[in-house]
């Protein structure tokens, strides 16, 4: 029996026992979301745990353990989470009471993604900045508390009512500002420590804030907008790994990925907007604004984030020097693998789901 003879099998195993752990983690959460169904918090709560458990493997991942990521990005973590929490009652309240106060709304922050993901960032780095302060004068349980306070100051800013006057949100933003810039500066006196900062920022700014806007998008659009947009982030994987396991032959991305070729990426594009339009003419996604076209061109767009995702996240195992964020889930690697294409599709979608569909009734 030949080297290839003894391979084949071996690749057939690896690609069945990936199947089943797929279809495992796709059940769960098709689970999650019936659930969701007569328990609103479902969603919030499981995009809290789920973060939570990012935050933890990231910090583990091969050379990332050198930085200390876990202090900064969980409390960046809880303060997404309460801010999403904040501004999802928020507007409960103003709907509940738009007859009776037409001037409610203007007392809630419309919704910024860019806004939401700049805040985890910069809690991220301001804690990161000062636990990484390790004069004697200035120890670490006085430096974590001085970062809650900075998430408070944060929190303040975000939450604070314009119908309260200009004013006091200038003072929340002017609070932030002040406890931001000076934390930041605690440890920035060195080039190391400002790379290494804005790296943490950065990284809490990329895997915290998408989860959390996931039950915005379903109040905004409905569990079938919801469900569409988990879909089309993860068909095209599915797509993509099988053709391009058979036939792709040129590989695009040799040193990002290696694994990934022309055809792959082909088939991925090509089965994300067919499932998409498919669910689309089957009465199966949200009502849509501009027809057939509209629908494609946004599962265009969120395939398109969904390789970025992919790619990006390929590119941070890369530096941490790892192949797998982890062994949790077998063949099919860890929950930075399985959720890396909804780090940018969940964003994306906050962009082009209003222009392809209609809000919920």
């Amino acid at each position: 029996m030949d080297a290839s003879t003894r391979a084949a099998p071996g690749k057939a195993r690896k690609i069945l026992r990936r199947t089943l752990s797929g279809g495992a983690l796709a059940g769960a959460l098709g689970g999650l979301l019936w659930w969701s169904q007569s328990e609103p918090r479902v969603v919030p709560l499981a995009a809290l745990l789920v973060v939570l458990c990012l935050c933890f493997e990231v910090s583990r991942m091969g050379s990332f353990a050198l930085v200390d990521l876990l202090p900064p990005l969980a409390l960046a973590t809880f303060a997404a989470a309460l801010l999403s929490q904040a501004q999802l009652e928020a507007r409960a309240i103003v709907a509940a009471h738009a007859g009776e106060f037409p001037d409610a709304a203007n007392g809630v922050l419309p919704p910024n993604y860019g806004r939401d993901a700049a805040f985890a960032g910069l809690v991220a780095l301001a804690a990161h900045s000062i636990q990484s302060r390790r004069a004697a004068w200035f120890p670490r349980a006085t430096a974590r508390a001085c970062a809650m306070v900075g998430v408070g100051a944060l929190l303040a800013w975000q939450l604070a009512e314009a119908h309260h006057g200009d004013a006091g949100l200038r003072f929340s933003a002017l609070v932030m500002g002040v406890v931001v810039v000076g934390t930041a500066l605690c440890s920035w006196s060195r080039a190391d420590m400002r790379r290494r900062a804005l790296f943490v920022g950065l990284l809490a700014a990329w895997i915290v804030p998408p989860l959390f806007a996931l039950e915005g998008l379903r109040q905004a659009h409905g569990l079938a907008g919801l469900v569409l947009l988990l879909v089309a982030s993860k068909v095209g994987d599915t797509f993509g790994y099988y053709v391009g396991g058979a036939i792709g032959k040129r590989h695009p991305f040799p040193r990002l990925s290696p694994g990934k070729t022309v055809a792959g990426c082909v088939a991925s594009l090509v089965g994300c907007v067919a499932v998409v339009v498919a669910l689309h003419l089957a009465g199966l996604a949200p009502a849509a604004r501009h027809g057939t076209i509209g629908v494609a061109l946004a599962a265009v767009a969120i395939n398109l984030a969904a390789q970025a995702g992919d790619l990006l996240e390929s590119h941070a195992k890369r530096k941490a020097g790892v192949k797998d964020s982890s062994g949790w889930f077998g063949p099919s690697g860890g929950l930075f693998d399985q959720v890396d294409s909804l780090l940018l599709t969940v964003p994306m979608a906050v962009l082009c789901w209003p222009f392809a569909f209609q809000g919920a009734p």
